[in-house]
């Protein structure tokens, strides 16, 4: 049986070589196929991944950019607010600083001031200083009295060496003339209480002539008068060197050619209790050596007033051009 098997099977055909070549050609398109679509399926995943990665990355740099610039506009913004805050700081600083110096040197010269105020009264309290009045102040004040008296045109004071000299050019009618007087200052006595001076009259001249009149009638007017004027004044009768001095409030006579000047009772009493001509003097009083702390009180007018307010003559002097009024203040 076994024979017969074998027999009856048909024996198997090998494959020529061109089938073989054939057949692995085919296998290898199918290969070759499945690979490419291998290919195109891992380009296409590929692709896909990259936009994702692509998309993700760019969302992720802008998350990041926009993270960034929040960052960066925060940052920005806490810079110029911490800027501002030390700016205003800065300036609050400065404003205070020059607030702190400026109040600091008000004090100080506060504080200066009234030390200087303090060593001026307590100088004053124990000395005097000399204060002049110039004959301008006083032909000034003098006027008025001029201006009471119709017949009066002017009134003027000289000042000399303890001499007092009145000039006063008045008219009658067509007559007009200058009277001059020189007194010798023999006592001034100037406190709170009393304030006068006692005169000698030493000499007098009368100058008159008519207006619209010729050279000769005037100079015989001149003469007659001179010496009509000289031997009345020297009558006992009243003269009219008496008779001008009697009308002049203040004034009183004495004795022959003896005088005294009740000066609270003269325009020039006003004057001597005016305070602001003594201010201005004080103001320029260029030895500031002779009052301690007047250098830095003629800074203030209002200071000086208040020094000057508390000043009281104590005596007066007659000089050239001036009167010296020697001020101080009363003892405490």
């Amino acid at each position: 049986m076994t024979d017969d098997a074998t027999s009856n099977k048909a024996p198997r055909k090998r494959p020529s070589i061109r089938e073989t070549a054939t057949d692995m050609q085919s296998s290898a398109r199918r290969v070759f196929g499945s690979a490419r679509e291998a290919a195109e399926h891992a380009r296409t995943v590929a692709r896909e991944a990259a936009k994702e990665v692509a998309s993700m990355a760019s969302e992720t740099a802008k998350s990041a950019a926009e993270l960034a610039n929040e960052s960066a506009r925060n940052a920005i913004t806490r810079a110029s607010k911490s800027a501002q805050i030390v700016a205003q700081l800065a300036e609050d600083g400065a404003k205070m600083t020059a607030q702190l110096a400026n109040d600091t040197a008000k004090a100080a010269s506060q504080m200066a001031r009234e030390v200087a105020m303090q060593m001026a009264q307590a100088y004053l309290r124990k000395s005097t200083i000399t204060l002049p009045l110039p004959e301008s102040l006083i032909n000034k004040q003098m006027r008025n009295l001029a201006d009471r008296h119709a017949s009066v045109d002017y009134l003027a004071v000289y000042c000399g060496d303890d001499r007092v000299t009145v000039a006063i050019d008045g008219h009658h009618n067509r007559l007009i003339y200058t009277i001059e007087m020189k007194f010798d200052v023999l006592e001034c006595k100037v406190s709170r209480n009393t304030q006068y001076i006692r005169v000698r009259q030493v000499d007098e001249s009368l100058d008159a002539q008519f207006r619209q009149t010729n050279f000769v009638a005037n100079w015989a007017t001149k003469q007659v008068g001179r010496g009509m004027f000289f031997v009345a004044n020297r009558l006992p009768t009243k003269s009219p060197v008496n008779q001008i001095l009697q009308d002049i409030p203040g004034v009183e006579r004495e004795g022959p050619r003896l005088w005294r000047i009740n000066l609270q009772e003269t325009d020039l009493g006003d004057l001597l209790q005016n305070r602001y001509w003594m201010v201005e003097k004080l103001s320029n009083l260029t030895e500031f050596a002779s009052l301690p702390g007047l250098s830095t009180l003629i800074d203030s007018q209002e200071l000086l007033m208040q020094l000057v307010n508390q000043f009281e003559i104590r005596d007066m002097r007659v000089r050239p051009g001036r009167l010296e009024l020697l001020v101080g203040i009363t003892p405490a």
